[in-house]
């Protein structure tokens, strides 16, 4: 068999790697979504107050800003050099964040496949 023509491979690996971009920050978002809803909410502020970005070639950040960010996710006790309040609960959870990656790997893969194959 005998092949004669041109193949552009290097417009192939661009398209790869930008469709590796658009998955990856749509996948980030997605996590973004379901970590926003299981976020502890008083004022809505934390849950309202995530950004996903790229970070460099293939890795996409979830960034939920803020003092408190921290101390919510992992239910620290302790923060500003004291001692801190037992954390309670009534709408939400803690590891929000962990939550939500762990609970939807399989649907980040998927979609970020999705996206490159339907670049390539």
């Amino acid at each position: 068999m005998e092949f004669t023509g041109h193949f552009d491979f290097d417009g192939l690996a661009g398209a790869g790697e930008s469709a590796l971009t658009t998955g990856l920050m749509k996948a980030g978002e997605h996590v973004k979504e379901i970590s926003s809803r299981l976020a502890p909410k008083e004022t809505g502020h934390l849950a309202g107050s995530a950004d996903v970005r790229l970070v460099s070639q293939g890795y996409v950040e979830i960034r939920y800003p803020g003092p408190y960010a921290r101390y919510q996710e992992f239910g620290v006790y302790y923060r500003h050099g004291r001692m801190g309040n037992i954390l309670h609960h009534d709408n939400g959870q803690s590891f929000y964040l962990t939550t939500a990656m762990l609970a939807n790997r399989d649907k980040v893969g998927e979609i970020v496949a999705q996206s490159v194959r339907g670049e390539i």
